[in-house]
């Protein structure tokens, strides 16, 4: 049976190939995330490892704040202790630095950079232990003079000379580039930008704080080992807040958060990758299946002839496990060409090191191939089985027969399913929302179980209206997608997973902008919005602005928005993240509904607190929450009010509290209303004479802001579309490997009605019509399971703001008028295959 395996496989190369398309596709995404961890994983790897290479210790303070994604906030050093290191017996150069957020923008206001990556500004000495090579120019001296990466002089193509802008939490200065630099071989660090000044410059205008430093990096003279001068530094700072790191320590440390940061990102893609297998398995299953029933007289004379039930099996599944070994092994090679892709277009815009080359680890490779095989495996198991029960008298039987649309294991199944669906969506938007996750892969389970059922009816319903449009041909192929109801059901629902997943997307992106324009409407009466571009990524606006902008005679009322750290009072060191406003002016700025209290009674350390927030901490109205200062200055902060929304967050506090922390402050956004009789446009032109001055700052209309922040979901959506791509490739894939299995299957049927007078372009239509069949029943199952998707996370985010459930009706239309044209597509090859089959051949029975 082994041989016999073997041969079949070599006898039909092309239905091994068609049968291992689905597994390479399925597999291609996967090794494609495995291979693009791997690769930037390692070149972070060995760009830190570069970066700390002729550093023995690093000294830093002690005293975190341990925020959530690896936002710590860590306290500064004394610049003393640089001394205190020299006099250390084995330390041979001592490099003091400093580092914070900086954002640069050219002479004409472009900033530097694109949104995402941060935006650095710190300290350059030339010293052995720093990272920064110079490559052209010189060092900066004094306070008019800049150091910047060859990334950002490429972005914003700059040269020697050139004038920047950069802002920090300080105000916003213009400096004289005078050198660009590489940091550890490469162009930047991890598609950051960085403007590098001298040791004075950067503890001025980059933190803010003069004779402080972030680090100090040490290089042993070679007498001590990195373990025993570590030793020797820490004991000569004993009693100061301060903990020493060896190079590998420090480098591992580095290397620790990148790879979280890579983690989450490449568990996001992996998400989507595994989407794409489960898109595929049924593409794999559908294959396997209708392969099987065209073998079926093969298998009866094997049973005739002796071959045991077990033995029939033994083969199909040698066979599957060998397509799952040829699909895993090219779906890998396919994942590498993606990876590369993927890279190429991360370092054109400056997400990624600028390493070439890509680095493969083993177990990417163990896993995608375990994954292909497995999920074959899994596909061809039911056929398999099928195929060792067919009885040998079946060799007299030249087609096959499909009654899976009657199974009532099936419809028990999908009853089953359906139940546990309901109740699981009940229970999870009552609270327990971990019962969503059965409620919506219940939903998924039902529609498979539910599919051939449903294929004959809708079949059934499309022949009238086919035939009075395309006459015979039409009739023919609607009746053809109904007489193979579980073939037509499966390749429907690959189509209808991925239309439910893009109409599920579409509908949760549409209700956020609805929320957030409700919102926005509702809570906020700004007419202008000045906020930091970049999303963040330059640390935010520079606090003087408020101020600035409260004295233009032609502004009412300013609010300003920031963000900051305290630490909770347990002995944790974990963050309590707070939101920043001027409260004196959020009652003409803001209306929110409080629960107890209110804005007036929010200044110095009196705060606000939502009700979810005050549930969390167990705390009401007039109770105290202890917390501290990232230097230790100890904090009692009773509540004054307790408002019911959740687009504030959950603590808030008067900006003035943060103002007396030595920790960086900026905000995020500043809200301003104009005085009677002063116009938008007249306002906006007032205050673009404050922000001019900072580059990084945009000033919008409330219309133009809110299209603004509709215009970052629509990005976030493309992407999420981008990504569920390769799924919709595997589904119009299976429409395609279907079709053409159908017309091999369908051969003698094809002759005969070519026979009798059907010409080639009659047959070209009635594939394709069929394939637009299939294309419907797959979108009408999409756009009902994708609308209820997206119904079930909207409400299940209700208290996290999203108030208002919307669908896009254009989406759900454009994404249906995208499946039509790509079943067309799909049809192309296998109709023309299907109308040139030579007629005598064709219905030849010998």
């Amino acid at each position: 049976m082994l041989r016999l395996a073997f041969r079949n496989l070599m006898a039909r190369k092309g239905r091994l190939f068609m049968s291992a398309l689905g597994v390479i596709a399925s597999c291609t995404f996967l090794a494609g995330v495995f291979v693009f961890s791997d690769t930037i994983t390692s070149s972070f790897d060995k760009l830190f490892a570069n970066a700390y290479r002729n550093t023995s210790v690093v000294v830093r303070s002690s005293n975190v704040i341990k925020a959530d994604f690896g936002g710590d906030q860590r306290d500064t050093i004394d610049e003393t202790l640089v001394n205190a290191v020299k006099a250390v017996k084995g330390v041979a150069v001592v490099n003091g630095t400093v580092t914070g957020s900086a954002a640069m923008a050219t002479e004409k206001g472009k900033t530097v950079g694109i949104d995402g990556p941060p935006k650095f500004g710190g300290s350059y000495t030339p010293s052995p232990t720093s990272p920064w090579k110079i490559v052209e120019g010189r060092a900066p001296t004094g306070g008019s003079e800049v150091l910047i990466d060859r990334h950002s002089a490429k972005l914003g193509k700059l040269a020697l000379g050139a004038k920047v802008s950069v802002t920090t939490t300080v105000g916003s200065r213009l400096f004289t580039v005078v050198g660009i630099a590489t940091f550890a071989g490469n162009d930047t660090s991890g598609g950051s930008t960085w403007a590098l000044f001298d040791l004075p410059t950067a503890q001025q205008f980059v933190t803010g704080l003069p004779g402080k430093l972030d680090a100090i990096a040490v290089r042993s003279d070679g007498s001590l080992s990195d373990t025993e001068l570590k030793a020797a530094v820490q004991q000569a700072l004993s009693g100061q807040k301060a903990e020493v790191l060896t190079r590998a320590e420090i480098t591992k440390e580095s290397q620790t958060q990148i790879e979280k940061g890579v983690g989450s990102f490449t568990t996001f893609l992996t998400i989507f990758a595994g989407i794409a297998v489960f898109v595929g398995c049924f593409i794999i299953y559908n294959v396997f299946k209708i392969t099987t029933a065209q073998r079926l007289q093969e298998n009866a004379l094997l049973r005739a002839i002796g071959a045991r039930s077990g033995q029939v099996v033994k083969a199909q599944m040698l066979e599957a496990l060998a397509i799952g070994v040829i699909g895993g092994l090219l779906g890998f090679a396919a994942g590498l060409g993606l990876a590369t892709v993927i890279l190429t277009l991360l370092r054109a815009v400056g997400f990624a090191p600028s390493e070439s080359g890509l680095a493969v680890h083993p177990m990417s490779l163990v896993w995608t191939m375990v994954v292909g095989i497995l999920v074959t495996l899994a596909c061809a198991v039911l056929p398999a089985v099928r195929a060792g029960r067919v009885p040998p008298l079946a060799a007299l039987r030249d087609v096959s027969i499909d009654r899976t649309s009657h199974s009532r294991r099936r419809l028990a199944v999908g009853i089953g399913a359906l139940a546990i669906s309901i109740t699981g969506v009940i229970i999870g938007l009552a609270g327990t929302t971990i019962w969503l996750v059965p409620g919506v892969a219940g939903l998924f389970v039902a529609m498979v179980a539910f599919g051939p059922a449903m294929v004959r009816p809708l079949s059934s319903a499309m022949v009238r209206p086919l035939r009075a449009m395309r006459g015979v041909t039409g009739e023919i192929a609607a009746r053809n997608a109904a007489r193979s109801p579980e073939r037509t059901a499966l390749t429907s629902a690959a189509l209808a997973i991925c239309l439910a997943l893009l109409i599920g997307v579409s509908t949760l992106g549409t209700s956020l902008v609805s929320s957030f324009k409700h919102t926005v409407a509702q809570q906020f009466r700004g007419d202008i919005a000045i906020s930091a571009s970049g999303n963040g990524a330059s640390g935010g606006l520079p606090t003087s602005v408020l101020g600035d902008v409260q004295k233009l005679p032609q502004v009412d009322h300013a609010l300003a928005i920031g963000g900051g750290l305290l630490r909770t009072d347990d002995g944790s060191n974990k963050a309590l993240t707070v939101l920043t406003i001027n409260a004196d002016q959020a009652d003409s700025m803001m209306k929110i509904d409080f629960l107890g209290g209110g804005w007036s009674a929010v200044h110095d350390a009196d705060i606000a607190v939502s009700k979810d927030k005050a549930k969390e901490l167990k705390v009401a109205l007039g109770d105290t929450i202890t917390a501290s200062f990232l230097d230790g200055t100890k904090l009692s902060l009773k509540v004054a009010g307790v408002f019911d929304s959740s687009f504030l967050g959950g603590i808030v506090v008067d900006r003035g509290l943060l103002e007396k922390s030595t920790a960086p402050h900026f905000d995020f956004q500043i809200l301003a209303t104009g005085k009677g009789g002063i116009s938008n446009a007249d306002l906006k032109t007032a205050v673009k004479t404050v922000t001019d001055k900072v580059p990084i700052a945009k000033t919008q209309t409330r219309a133009e802001f809110i299209d603004s922040q509709v215009q970052q979901v629509s990005g976030i959506l493309n992407f999420i579309y981008a990504l569920l791509g390769m799924s919709v490739f595997i589904a119009v894939l299976g429409i395609v490997l279907t079709l053409m299995l159908s017309v091999y299957e369908r051969r003698r049927e094809l002759g005969l009605v070519r026979a009798i007078g059907m010409t080639r372009r009659q047959v070209r239509s009635s594939v394709r019509w069929e394939s637009i069949v299939t294309a419907v029943i797959g979108a009408t199952m999409g756009v009902v399971l994708g609308v209820s998707l997206g119904w079930i996370v909207v409400k299940a985010l209700a208290d996290q703001g999203l108030n208002t459930f919307a669908v896009s009706i254009t989406s759900v239309v454009l994404f249906t008028i995208m499946a039509m044209l790509f079943a067309v597509a799909a049809a192309w090859f296998p109709s023309r295959r299907a109308a040139k089959a030579d007629i005598l051949q064709a219905i030849a029975t010998t």
